[in-house]
């Protein structure tokens, strides 16, 4: 168990430095580490988030799952979670988001609460669903909004007289400007960063099932009230 947490604690390590290197700091125009293909493609460039993404308002549709939005995992079904919700619950009263479309909550976007939607849904009329154009690859997007940097960019963007009250608006969002590579270059990172997040979910997944097994154990080795031995 010792082992495999280590295992896992060395690839949370590994990714954090890969996106550090893969995006470029601030004052930079371009990451320090490049993929072959892509060495002398040039600058990124700045674009304002308006015109990567626009204000999806479509009302709900019946039939479709509703999902939330968690600041670790993306986008969760809202039937996995263990409480209980007392918003909208009534599909016209929601909002629809597409496939691939990011959805993030208005109240907790500084705090890195997005996800992409990994199929047509439903999402609370609290959140603000940003549809792709053409140039914009939602995940690498999805990365993108969890650095640092970008947190901070979206937190001075956000409304809000104390940080529990910040609100970031489409319109606010619309003005932001974000450096980014051409789609190409996009889809290159994102599919590097999903791999090594696979990896992380697989790994933890071979450390869930050790500890388990030793409470499984445990409990054979150990009599248990009434029992007068193992």
């Amino acid at each position: 168990m010792a082992a495999q947490a280590r295992k896992v604690d060395a690839l949370k390590t590994h990714k954090k430095g890969l996106m550090q290197q893969l995006f470029p700091t601030e004052g930079e125009t371009q990451p320090r580490l490049r993929f072959p293909e892509f060495q002398n493609a040039g600058e990124w460039v700045i674009r304002k988030a308006g015109t990567l993404f626009s204000n999806r308002v479509t009302k709900g549709e019946q039939g479709l799952p509703i999902y939330s939005v968690t600041m670790h995992d993306g986008m969760v079904k809202r039937d996995s979670f263990d409480r209980n919700f007392y918003d909208i619950e009534d599909a016209a009263g929601n909002k629809k988001a597409c496939k691939e479309d990011i959805a993030y909550n208005m109240m907790r976007m500084w705090q890195g609460a997005l996800g992409v939607a990994p199929e047509d849904c439903l999402v609370s009329p609290a959140y603000i669903v940003l549809a792709p154009m053409k140039d914009a690859l939602p995940v690498f997007f999805q990365y993108l909004f969890k650095l640092p940097a970008t947190l901070l960019l979206l937190t001075s963007h956000s409304r809000g007289l104390t940080k529990d009250r910040l609100r970031l608006y489409y319109d606010d969002f619309a003005r932001i400007p974000l450096r980014c590579p051409a789609p190409p270059e996009q889809q290159r990172i994102a599919s590097c960063l999903s791999s090594l997040d696979a990896l992380i979910t697989a790994e933890t997944q071979k450390l869930e099932a050790l500890k388990t097994h030793k409470k499984g154990l445990m409990q054979q080795l150990f009599p248990t009230l009434n029992e007068p031995e193992a």
